[in-house]
């Protein structure tokens, strides 16, 4: 019996309703000098409040479909999957990137955002830094309001800088940055706390299996209680222009990164997998790679109440079958095909058959919609945003 299904839930709603059932029956029923009786009661209480626990453990589990086995639950998710390229797998796990930059059919390649321009040099924003304080023992953190988008919030934007940044070979280094997104609802520091993932990405650069990135994770949803997708809604919320023009900015201003799109990528999963995966195809002038890990393809209601060609525009999926991103981008798909959604992996398939030279696929058999799966995911896609970004080396 796995934690998900009927059979679980039946049998956890038949224990949680017998335990205190039980616990009238048997409460004068026991014997004994009266320490051995209250402990008996207090046991029988102590049981039933396990057992409704329980049954409040699985309803979650099914509802946003956490763990798929037993395994899972117990952090065995097995292997962490193999990269497919252009519907092949790739042998050693690093895909070559593609350079088919042709548009598809139906007009520019940039999602309905307008004509395509060249792209051009970005200088380093004028003005001063943006304060960041001390966050744990090795991030940073920032309340930023974007100037443009009027968004932001308190603690909405953190940032982990690689010992290179510090280290006098790379003083004149202009570093490469990695935007991180949560899910939602989230907060950019599950992304430095139980996700681990400066962390991880340390041990990958002092192993030379990764760039060493400056990460920056970003709050997707700076308005409480509203997602939007990360889209900019008319007359709304411009939450695209605050993490695709506002945090950005802020970040080339503030910190030696490059402001080249060949140094810019992003990664994140569930409801921020989408979101990387979004801005990548409709920002191509500004990011050049993006790891969407477990995420959707296509927006969600909100964005939806705003007509069938508004949710298009802001559709991965869509984008990439009627508007191929022109300069070329290359976006990770990773999914678990015992993701609870049911739809994740048939989903970053789909991606693929759409722009095979765009989109790798990062397929994994067992594991559900948690973040031992991603973190698992994590060497593999570190290592392929390496050799989809600027690589860095010490400026003489």
């Amino acid at each position: 019996m796995s934690p998900t299904g009927w059979p679980m839930m039946l049998t956890a709603i038949f224990l949680a309703v017998a335990g205190p059932v039980g616990t009238y029956l048997l409460w004068n029923r026991v014997r004994g000098p009266r320490p051995v009786r209250a402990l008996s009661r207090l046991s029988m209480i102590g049981v039933s409040q396990v057992l409704a626990i329980l049954l409040f453990g699985v309803l979650v589990n099914n509802y946003y479909g956490l763990y798929a086995s037993w395994d899972d639950l117990l952090g065995d998710t097995g292997s962490p999957g193999v990269i497919i390229h252009d519907n092949k797998v790739v042998a050693d796990g690093v895909p070559t990137p593609g350079l088919d930059v042709t548009p598809g059919p139906g007009g520019d390649a940039q999602g309905g955002r307008g004509t395509v321009v060249p792209v051009v040099p970005r200088d380093r924003p004028a003005g001063p830094d943006q304060r960041f304080d001390k966050y744990g023992d090795d991030a940073l953190v920032t309340s930023f309001t974007g100037p443009k988008s009027g968004l932001g919030g308190q603690n909405d934007v953190m940032v982990w800088l690689p010992p290179q940044y510090s280290d006098p070979a790379y003083a004149k280094t202009n570093f490469p940055v990695v935007m991180l997104f949560p899910g939602y609802p989230g907060s950019p520091q599950t992304w430095f706390g139980n996700m681990a993932g400066q962390k991880e990405l340390a041990r990958l650069v002092q192993q030379k299996a990764s760039t060493p990135f400056v990460l920056a994770a970003v709050n997707i949803s700076p308005i409480k209680g509203v997602n939007t997708d990360c889209t900019d809604i008319p007359n709304g919320p411009q939450v695209a222009t605050y993490i695709a023009d506002d945090v950005r900015t802020m970040l080339e201003r503030t910190f030696r990164v490059t402001t080249d799109r060949s140094g810019w990528g992003m990664m994140g999963y569930s409801e921020g997998g989408l979101c990387a995966g979004k801005l990548l195809v409709q920002y191509p002038q500004d990011f050049s790679a993006a790891v969407q890990m477990s995420g959707d393809v296509r927006p969600g209601g909100y964005v939806g109440k705003y007509g069938p060609d508004f949710a298009n525009r802001n559709s991965t999926l869509w984008v990439l079958r009627n508007h191929k991103p022109n300069p070329p981008v290359a976006l990770l798909a990773a999914a678990s095909a015992e993701d609870a959604s049911g739809s994740v992996l048939t989903d970053a398939l789909s991606l693929q058959q759409a722009a095979p030279d765009v989109v790798d696929v990062l397929r994994k058999e067992h594991g559900s919609h948690n973040t031992e799966v991603w973190k698992q995911w994590l060497p593999q896609a570190y290592g392929w945003l390496s050799e989809h970004l600027d690589p860095v080396k010490p400026q003489s």
